[in-house]
């Protein structure tokens, strides 16, 4: 009897496929107002300054309503996603640290840069993990959210 053999997407890597230093970028996404009703209503985040308008415009620090910021950081995982890097490879996301920079605006075109920092096989079992330093970036390159992310990765063995 065989063994099952594990679906791995077309550009899916393993752990042994990261070298320390390498540089990724994502296509951009633009974020939208539905966005921010979407993720306020599965969340049910319903700050005013998400999802009322005039409140914002009066209150808020940006001039109106803005998404939140976790949006933003599911629309960053969700770019990195369709890299396809993790496609049958990616075992989990062990820690993610977040730090906002700038505000995400509705309509703004953001897009995920990764570095890989640190890579880290397992002692005993086919895995590892890979560090990835991120910044999600506005259509201006502006930095609105930086952080670390730490992924456990398949080995090939």
């Amino acid at each position: 009897m065989s063994a099952e053999k594990r679906y791995v997407g077309p550009a899916a890597r393993f752990f042994e496929d990261f070298a320390v230093g390498e540089r990724i970028s994502t296509q951009g996404r633009t974020v939208t107002s539905a966005d921010g009703l979407f993720w306020s209503m599965f969340s049910g985040d319903m700050n005013p300054m998400h999802v009322d308008c005039e409140f914002a415009a009066k209150h808020g620090l940006f001039g109106g309503a803005f998404p939140p910021g976790l949006a933003s950081i599911a629309i960053a995982s969700g770019l990195m996603e369709r890299l396809g890097l993790g496609a049958g490879t990616a075992l989990a996301i062990l820690e993610q640290t977040i730090r906002y920079k700038s505000a995400v605006m509705f309509g703004d075109t953001i897009h995920l840069g990764l570095s890989v920092s640190e890579l880290k096989p397992h002692p005993e079992k086919p895995r590892g993990t890979v560090l990835f330093d991120y910044q999600v970036l506005k259509q201006d390159q502006v930095v609105a959210i930086e952080g670390e992310w730490r992924w456990l990765f398949a080995s090939r063995v």
